[in-house]
């Protein structure tokens, strides 16, 4: 498993200890940089962000599955 935000260092690693999170985590992503990933941005009174967005990968690569949030309803779930 690996994720990715838009968060800065402190604030991710703030988040990783408090949640008990062990997988590698990429901090500080920026717009351009999900761009090839078609994703959803936001814009409201908390600013410009990327909703959620899961990709399921298999091992050579082959992508297996992906869901694209728009909002909190309707996330993929394990």
């Amino acid at each position: 498993m690996v994720a990715a935000t838009v968060d800065d260092r402190e604030s991710t690693q703030a988040m990783a200890q408090e949640n008990g999170l062990t997988f590698p985590i990429a901090y500080g992503l920026e717009e351009t940089q999900l761009t090839g990933f078609d994703s959803w941005w936001a814009d409201d009174q908390h600013g410009h962000y990327p909703q959620p967005m899961e990709l399921l990968v298999l091992r050579g690569g082959t992508l297996f599955g992906s869901l694209y949030a728009s909002g909190p309803i309707g996330r993929m779930h394990v």
